[in-house]
């Protein structure tokens, strides 16, 4: 075989185990578009080396994969490179007394410099087996990547292969650029497009490293970066120290994600001593208004009296694990009370809840493929980090997941009419279809006439229709997404909300699907048995009293302010969405704000480099926030708190423009608002009378009074 024909099957199988290893198509002349382009992150790029190991044998790192081997073309360099050095006779004494080594055929004019690179490894070798035979100690290098280029796979010109690196094939998950918005109110419009996140990458708690060359900054860009920066840092000072002491031994996603070149010096959360309804404080001391909210686990703020007194009592009162507890029976009553369902399980987390409801699923229907939709999070369980390939494959979503976790999965596209007709088809052979009707990262997307109609079909079929309402549950309305929308789950999963700050799952469904979790009723006193086959779901700490004494305080405040509480909290909610997208038209940047019921989210519809950097400059600003993550409000937060969070995002809207960081409407002049360069030295920041962050100079004519500084025209 040839060089050419070599590498083109090189790459043809690469391509195939990129496809079954990750999902991922590499499409006609995207050979030499870098893996990042087209829609590889850390986990999928971690599978893929670790794939390559096993396939191969050549100890291909994640490293490589984000620099010297980023794309098809530079790993089947790499993979044909050592596979040919693999295949040459092992290099015997003689060799070393001149014997010509192999010649490489076909095309050797045109590759002089990958046989220079093969040769080189080879003399490698030899000197390594020649100082093992002279009993001394070696130090083998890993081999160096190879990286020319590959002949394209097909007859595709190098102007096609060029063009496949700007114009990605559907699919292959690139991000949102320049997406058309919609209807972005959360007022149930249907079918829309997700604001600057695209559904097919994987999310939730996983590190997102990125660790590639440093982008390429301009001169203004690194100045301004360099001074936040150090106003971030010495802010802040205390958490950062703290993030290096224990990160030798407190091995922790989430102190990583985000991680970039630029921004590794502050990369690293907030370290939080101490809250209080919607405030935290840091070990610094810096006082912050609460966005993230325990992502969405609190409702009511930090340490709600009911809440405390309840667990407090419960503490005095003892919580021993293993007998049964007074307040299962209570709780589980409440919840069935408010949720409309027959019966209810309890566990530690959503993702639990999630876990046992699928394994009921399979046990009362005796089918297995179960349905999930692009978009949603169901936790951290193996068969729901999934992403979706081509031909209704499903794939592992990160590394260490079997791939055999997956093949009972269809990961289909949510609220789409050809989605209905697919399930439809195949609704005979589905144990259940689990839907986050709502998702947490897209909450403008609520297609109820999509849920309406998926009800009907999993009614008809047999398939139990599971609702995820871990976020939404008591957060919408008493009875979720299920009384909100005039749709009946099967079973419904719950969290976050209904624990009152502390670890809870819970289960609630139908009685003929919770039977599978006890064998169903009986009674003392007859003949009656359990007549339900049943399936395994345990832990130790399910039921903890202190869970169970915060929920019932929970359900019990959440009942007697009745549905006013959540219409309340979803107006204070929407006036903060409308004011922040009210500010973005008005200054043109790039950003629009989402939300259902109380829970919003931060999206950006063109991408830019840097523009994460505003939940940093939010933080340095005093608002405890996340990029990524879905934000929340709660009955703690006050017109003041609003108003906080308001002045901080157009604050740092403008700093990111001022720095070059987003785009600013064309012609438009603007006083800087960087604070470590004032235009004048006595200058300080403040806000005009519409809440814009403006330029303040002393009053020569009335001390203490300040005017404002105006940017001159022309």
């Amino acid at each position: 075989m040839d060089n050419l024909s070599r590498r083109q099957s090189m790459s043809l199988k690469l391509i195939d185990i990129i496809s079954h290893a990750t999902g991922i198509e590499i499409a006609k002349g995207q050979a030499a578009v870098p893996f990042v382009e087209l829609g590889f992150d850390s986990l999928s790029l971690t599978q893929l080396a670790i794939k390559v190991r096993q396939e191969f044998h050549v100890d291909v790192t994640f490293r490589q994969l984000m620099e010297s081997c980023d794309s098809l073309t530079q790993l089947a360099a790499l993979l044909e490179a050592e596979t040919v050095a693999a295949k040459e006779p092992s290099v015997s004494p003689s060799l070393a007394s001149g014997t010509q080594l192999p010649a490489l055929t076909g095309g050797v004019a045109a590759d002089a410099a990958l046989i220079e690179k093969v040769v080189h490894r080879q003399l490698e070798m030899m000197q390594q087996q020649l100082a093992m035979l002279s009993g001394s100690q070696v130090v083998i290098d890993p081999p160096q990547p190879v990286v020319d280029s590959v002949e394209a796979l097909s007859a595709a010109s190098q102007e096609e292969e060029r063009a496949g690196a700007t114009a990605l094939s559907d699919g292959v998950g690139a991000e949102n650029v320049g997406v058309e918005i919609v209807g972005v109110e959360g007022d149930g419009s249907e079918g829309r497009k997700n604001v600057g996140r695209d559904p097919d990458k994987a999310f939730g708690a996983i590190a997102r490293i990125h660790t590639g060359s440093p982008l390429e900054i301009t001169e203004r860009q690194r100045q301004r970066l360099d001074a936040f920066v150090r106003l971030y840092t010495e802010r802040t000072k205390a958490s950062k120290g703290y993030t290096q002491t224990h990160r030798p031994h407190l091995a922790d996603p989430r102190v990583v994600t985000g991680f970039k070149p630029l921004k590794k010096e502050f990369t690293y959360p907030i370290v939080v001593k101490r809250s209080r309804g919607s405030r935290l404080w840091d070990i610094d001391d810096n006082e912050y208004v609460d966005a993230l909210n325990g992502f969405g686990m609190s409702l009511f703020g930090w340490q709600p009296p009911f809440v405390v007194d309840a667990v407090k009592q419960q503490i005095d009162e003892g919580y021993e694990i293993g007998p049964q507890h007074p307040l299962a029976g209570e709780v589980a009553k409440m919840i069935c009370d408010v949720t409309g369902f027959d019966r209810a399980g309890f566990c530690n987390t959503g993702s639990e809840a999630v876990m046992g409801a699928l394994r009921v699923a399979r046990t009362v229907t005796g089918r297995n493929t179960i349905v999930v939709f692009t978009g949603a999070y169901h936790g951290i369980f193996d068969e729901v980090i999934v992403r979706g390939g081509k031909g209704l494959r499903a794939f592992p979503a990160a590394p260490g997941i079997m791939p055999s976790t997956a093949k009972n999965v269809l990961v289909l596209e949510y609220g789409t009419p050809e989605t209905l007709a697919l399930i439809k088809s195949k609704a005979s052979e589905l144990a259940a279809v689990l839907v986050e009707p709502v998702q947490s990262r897209q909450p403008e997307l609520q297609p109820r006439e999509f849920l309406r109609e998926l009800r009907v079909i999993t009614e008809d079929a047999g398939t139990l229709l599971i609702f995820d309402e871990v976020v939404t549950g008591f957060r919408c309305h008493l009875g979720g997404i299920q009384a909100l929308f005039g749709i009946r789950a099967d079973i419904c999963t719950y969290g976050k909300v209904v624990g009152g700050g502390f670890p809870i799952g819970v289960i609630a469904g139908k009685r003929e699907y919770l039977d599978a979790l006890d064998g169903g009723a009986w009674q003392y006193g007859d003949d009656s048995i359990p007549r339900v086959g049943v399936t395994y779901f345990a832990g130790t700490f399910v039921r903890h009293p202190l869970a169970l004494a915060a929920a019932k305080a929970t359900l019990a405040h959440l009942v007697r302010e009745g549905a006013e509480l959540q219409s309340q909290l979803t107006s204070l909610t929407s006036e903060l969405v409308g004011s922040l997208n009210t500010h973005c038209e008005e200054v043109g940047a790039p950003i629009v704000v989402t939300y259902f019921a109380s829970m919003w989210r931060i999206g950006f519809t063109q991408e830019h480099p840097l523009q994460d950097l505003l939940f940093a400059m939010m933080r340095s600003r005093g608002v405890h926030i996340l990029e990524n993550f879905p934000c929340f409000l709660t009955t703690a937060h006050s017109q003041a708190d609003i108003e906080w969070i308001t002045s901080a995002f157009r604050e740092s809207v403008a700093e990111l423009q001022e720095g070059g960081f987003l785009p600013k409407p064309r012609g438009s002049s603007q006083v800087a608002f960087d604070a470590a360069k004032p235009p004048l030295p006595d200058a300080r920041l403040g806000k005009d009378q519409e809440g814009n962050a403006a330029w303040y100079v002393p009053d020569p004519a009335s001390p203490g009074k300040y005017l404002e500084l105006k940017a001159r025209n022309g």
